[in-house]
């Protein structure tokens, strides 16, 4: 019987890890540490990575963390994870990487709720609840005074990928990350055909909200007509 691979790729966290499973058992892995240029650092480990595949072998599947967390990192992980789906003639599923984390994982098995939390910057915060270890609805994006409120009746144990210290003092939340076994974990729970509708659609990074532009203060140019 041919065996199934799946790789599995978590760059939205600022300690990257990356593996290969051979039917749904790790059989190599890796990391790095980036913080800004996950662009030049992931080639080196991805590749040799990919070199411990057995001649002639094609991947099955991907499995790629989407956010939220790093932008930067999401990004260029599913830029990687599509050119190798390409080349390899497979197809790639994104998962919210909050559902690789180990304190979502367990919450799943006790049927109960985590809360993703996070500094979304330009004053305000996310809160998005992962409920039996899914994702299922966008980030919330409040105001401090509002995300305060809303937490303090959010029963589950509250996670950020972040420094404590980017968050309203007195929160008590757990610092924790996502990783490639953890996403590979998630995506073993899921069932076959939630495993066909994340597969069939289309991979994007979570972007909290739309890229703040300044406005050029200079006059267009007329053209003539």
């Amino acid at each position: 019987m041919t065996p199934y691979w799946t790789l599995a790729l978590e760059t939205s966290v600022t300690d990257a890890t990356l593996l290969l499973a051979q039917d749904g058992e790790i059989f190599a892995q890796t990391s790095f540490t980036s913080e800004r240029s996950q662009e030049c650092d992931l080639y080196g480990p991805l590749q040799g990575l990919l070199q411990k595949l057995p001649p002639a072998t094609r991947l099955s599947e991907i499995i790629i963390g989407t956010g939220p967390g790093s932008y930067n990192g999401a990004r260029v992980g599913i830029a990687c994870a599509q050119a190798i789906a390409q080349v390899h003639h497979c197809r790639l599923a994104g998962l919210c990487s909050f559902e690789g984390v180990p304190e979502v994982l367990e919450s799943e098995e006790q049927d109960g709720k985590a809360w993703a939390i996070g500094d979304a910057r330009r004053g305000s915060y996310f809160l998005m609840p992962i409920i039996k270890g899914r994702c299922q609805t966008a980030p919330r994006l409040l105001e401090e005074e509002g995300f305060l409120r809303h937490l303090a009746d959010c029963d589950g144990p509250k996670i950020t990928f972040e420094s404590v210290q980017r968050l309203p003092a007195g929160i008590e939340c757990l610092q924790s990350h996502s990783t490639a076994a953890g996403l590979l974990s998630a995506w073993q729970r899921r069932s076959a055909k939630e495993k066909e509708t994340l597969l069939a659609t289309p991979t994007e990074a979570f972007y909290l909200r739309p890229p703040h532009i300044t406005k050029s203060k200079k006059k267009p140019l007329l053209t003539e007509t």
